[in-house]
């Protein structure tokens, strides 16, 4: 006999204690604990030269718990007047969303559908931009730039870079504030001028060097600032279980800078984005068919035209006890973040997102939502097959509205069978798109139903936000497994700034003259100061003026005057010099 729980190895083990007593009338309760994960339990019991007897297994594979109830326990927990027996209470489990939500209606509404609830359109962005280029119409691209990549954001990779580099006994470092911004210069020009070595921007020769960054900083600066780079204290890193921790910090100031104008675009995108990396992270994901399949996912709300409000890299499985899918616990969280009136903002999201209850939800707080929907996520729709679909000719369309949660879902055939839910859009007016026909071998007028236009019109964002990165993206690499985060919300801040550029101006630059406009201003601040001439060049300057010829070299060596490889010197002199650039001519004169 025992009490409470008891834990046994085996089944006969755990029967055993149980039926000790036969006088016990206690209840037992039972529970088959896994194994653990090293140890084989796949195998069948038995010889594996016996092919025709089948052997059943004679014990669980793992231990077995065996918790007693005490009658007292029984009693107190069971009531006679209740409909339902005691282990039926137990077992019973909160229901989810939706079983709760109303069970669909769906019917064919003519001519369109009615909602209670819809777009309202508001003057609020209109003025919200207005604001914004009347603040910006007279600045220029670095006035731009600083207004997110402020001091404040500078002082912060400053300080925790002095700080790692002090943790790290090397109280020689030294790094300010000028240092910092030709660093991020010569990063945002590694993204349009890109060598295959990093060493090679500081080359002398003339196919790989680039004088503006040596002239700027020295290659052992630059590499000491790499080396030493950090964004936040690593004496704090034991009280956070964020695996992003090293570049949470950054990505949180970055947000703040990204929304200090609110959200001044009225279609909202949500869609997921990679950052490539090969590297080893417990938060480096995999995603077969891709263009990244490896590297880190980031999940990005963005207006139609690519500016960033907000992100969140994904960690893996939460610990949050919610019982809604991915998709919706992403868009929700999103939106949550955005300090906004849903009122004024249409949303748009892709399929991995979209579900009935998602845009039930969105309705419910305010949110317009669009988005294409899976086959097994229609709730049972009674829409056109998509087999049938195929069979049927371009532009053909079918639709149904559910009159509860007033949802209406609309399958369309262009190149493929496509089907979009909306909680407030209609599939009229239709309009139309130009289509390829092979059999008249040219662009003919395709009808489309409205809620398809708006959707092309206002998803995408985020894929615009990527094509502006990869363009220009980033050359220089680094061993920390953060670097890459730190390269990619660096170029998302220069394409966010280019976006506030290209909205204030009516002449705007093209991306690749914004970025060279950052990069020049960054290295041209302030020049290398450069040590003073050896003494053996000033001595060996000519005082005569006659008998200096060039004479041939059998080796290269470096000019004394522009440091090029030459086989020519003087030969009274003994000086190196070009004679194809001048310099011999310089020298003597």
């Amino acid at each position: 006999m025992f009490y409470g729980s008891n834990s046994f190895i085996g089944l006969e083990e755990a029967i055993e204690a149980v039926t000790a007593d036969s006088d016990d009338d206690r209840a037992y309760d039972l529970a088959i604990i896994p194994p653990d994960p090293s140890v084989v339990t796949d195998e069948e019991e038995g010889s594996d030269e016996d092919m025709v007897t089948y052997t059943l297994p004679q014990d669980v594979p793992g231990n077995i718990e065996v918790l007693v109830h005490d009658e007292d326990t029984l009693l107190s927990d069971y009531d006679s007047s209740d409909e339902e027996p005691l282990a039926s209470k137990r077992v019973r489990r909160q229901p989810n969303i939706e079983q709760r939500q109303q069970t669909p209606a769906w019917r064919k509404c003519l001519p369109s559908p009615s909602y209670t609830f819809g777009h309202q359109h508001t003057s609020e962005v209109q003025d919200k931009q207005n604001a914004i280029k009347e603040q910006l119409k007279d600045q220029n691209p670095v006035q731009i730039f600083e207004k997110i990549l402020d001091e404040e954001v500078l002082q912060l990779i400053l300080s925790n870079s002095i700080l790692y580099a002090n943790q790290n006994n090397i109280h020689s470092f030294q790094l300010d504030l000028p240092d910092l911004k030709k660093f991020i210069g010569i990063l945002i020009l590694s993204g349009y001028h890109k060598l295959p070595r990093e060493a090679l921007y500081w080359s002398l020769d003339e196919d790989v060097g680039v004088a503006l960054v040596s002239r700027a900083m020295s290659r052992n600066k630059f590499r000491e600032i790499k080396r030493y780079l950090h964004l936040v204290n690593n004496d704090e890193a034991s009280n956070s279980r964020d695996k992003m921790f090293k570049i949470r910090s950054l990505a949180d100031i970055l947000m703040t800078k990204f929304n200090q104008w609110g959200v001044f675009h009225e279609n909202i995108s949500i869609d997921e984005s990679m950052v490539k990396y090969y590297g080893h992270h417990p938060s480096k994901q995999f995603i077969r068919g891709k263009p990244v399949r490896f590297g880190y996912k980031n999940w990005v709300a963005a207006s139609s035209t690519g500016y960033c409000y907000k992100f969140d890299f994904y960690c893996g499985k939460s610990l949050d006890s919610s019982d809604e899918p991915l998709g919706t616990r992403v868009v929700k969280s999103l939106l949550s973040k955005l300090d906004t009136d849903p009122k004024n903002h249409k949303v748009f999201f892709d399929n991995f997102f979209t579900s009935c209850n998602l845009l039930f939800d969105l309705r419910n707080l305010g949110y317009c939502a669009t988005g294409t929907v899976r086959e097994n996520r229609t709730k049972k729709c009674p829409l056109a097959a998509i087999k049938e679909m195929k069979k049927k000719e371009r532009a053909a369309f079918d639709y149904s509205f559910d009159i509860n949660s007033e949802l209406l879902l609309v399958r369309w055939k262009d190149n493929s069978v496509c089907t979009i839910a909306t909680n407030y859009d209609y599939f009229e007016p239709m309009g139309t798109v130009k289509r390829w026909c092979p059999e008249m071998r040219q662009k003919t007028d395709v009808r489309i139903p409205l809620l398809f236009e708006n959707y092309n019109k206002g998803m995408g964002g985020v894929d615009e936000l990527d094509q502006s990165i990869s363009l220009y993206r980033i050359g220089i690499h680094g061993k920390k497994w953060w670097w890459v985060l730190f390269t990619y919300l660096l170029d998302m801040a220069v394409s966010n700034s280019w976006r506030l550029h290209v909205m204030s101006k009516d002449d705007p630059m093209d991306q690749l003259l914004f970025r060279r406009s950052l990069a020049r201003y960054y290295l041209r601040q302030e020049t290398l100061k450069r040590a003073r001439p050896s003494s053996s060049l000033i001595e060996g300057l000519p005082q005569d003026g006659s008998s200096h010829y060039p004479r041939k070299l059998e080796k290269q060596l470096r000019c004394v005057i522009c440091h090029a490889r030459v086989r020519w010197e003087c030969k009274k002199c003994l000086k190196t010099l070009c004679v194809e650039k001048s310099c011999f001519e310089k020298f003597h004169t």
